[in-house]
């Protein structure tokens, strides 16, 4: 199968983490060892003004971030759509300049999560989720779709929601434009994405625990290296003085006839026929601006 460009719609799943009793006294989200889930998040980070990065602000977003987060009370406010718990400040643990990892192994054998888009630091990155699938009969995986992406290809990541929450909608947390990519061995990936990603990278996602099997990692394109003049983004707001909560862009196949409103596990893929990819980008662009979303396009963690 040759490399195409195409229109993804994602889904992961949606639910907001929670905490724990030691997680609430400490204030203190430890790395996730259980099934994914998203964040609402507050980091530094800038946004496209008036055509321009912005300075930089702290801003609202949601992601997925599996790493440690400093859990806050949010404020919330009147309206539809599912609405943010807690808000979380990210960030890595260093000591003498290198990461503390937590082992990858917890005591009950589960392995820690990876971060499954990346949308921190100059470039955001995909590199596994979805994009192999077991053969029937085997204990062998072989490519799917999201194996083949060619640049250009635009991954909408979110979540469905049910209609007990409020829905059926497509709840947009990223938007992933295809810049470039490389193909790797997991366990071999500090060898073959070296110079393609950061060290630091490598390290949060833990390839050299994997198992040995083929992903492509791809890097979206950003706002100061476009591809055909898009670039990726994820929806966000400007922090004000109270950290108040917001629910995530809301798509329906009434705003993008693409869309399924009740999308099951398995990615969506679309080919461009009667618009392209530009004109599908500008269009969601301008749903992300109406619901009163930024586009942000640079997001920090910290370090403590």
């Amino acid at each position: 199968m040759g490399k195409t460009v195409l229109l993804v719609q994602f889904t992961h799943p949606g639910d907001e983490h929670l905490l724990t009793h030691q997680e609430t006294a400490s204030h203190l989200k430890l790395w996730n060892y259980g099934p994914h889930r998203r964040k609402y998040l507050k980091a530094k980070g800038q946004y496209i003004e008036a055509g321009h990065l912005s300075t930089e602000h702290d801003l609202l977003f949601w992601c997925e971030w599996e790493p440690t987060s400093e859990p806050l009370n949010v404020t919330r406010v009147s309206g539809t759509g599912v609405m943010p718990t807690y808000i979380h400040i990210p960030f890595l643990q260093k000591t003498g300049g290198n990461l503390m990892l937590p082992p990858f192994k917890n005591k009950n054998g589960r392995n820690r999560q990876n971060t499954d888009p990346f949308v921190f630091g100059d470039s955001f990155f995909y590199c596994c989720c979805k994009q192999r699938k077991r053969m029937k009969g085997s204990d062998q995986t072989v490519f799917t779709k999201m194996g083949y992406l060619e640049r250009g290809s635009i991954i909408l990541f979110g979540s469905t929601i049910s209609p007990k929450k409020g829905g059926p909608y497509f709840a947009l947390d990223t938007v992933f434009v295809v810049g470039d990519y490389l193909d790797y061995t997991d366990n071999q990936a500090d060898r073959c994405l070296n110079g393609f990603t950061s060290q630091e990278y490598r390290d949060i996602m833990g390839f050299h625990n994997w198992s040995g099997n083929q992903f492509v990692c791809y890097k979206g394109a950003s706002f100061n290296n476009p591809y055909n003049g898009m670039f990726s983004f994820v929806p966000c707001k400007v922090s004000s003085s109270t950290d108040i909560g917001y629910p995530r862009v809301k798509l329906t196949n009434k705003d993008l006839h693409f869309i399924s409103n009740n999308l099951n596990a398995a990615p969506k893929y679309s080919l461009f026929h009667s618009f392209t990819p530009q004109q599908c980008w500008s269009h969601v662009c301008q749903i992300v601006r109406a619901q009163g979303f930024e586009l942000g396009v640079h997001f920090n963690y910290e370090y403590r």
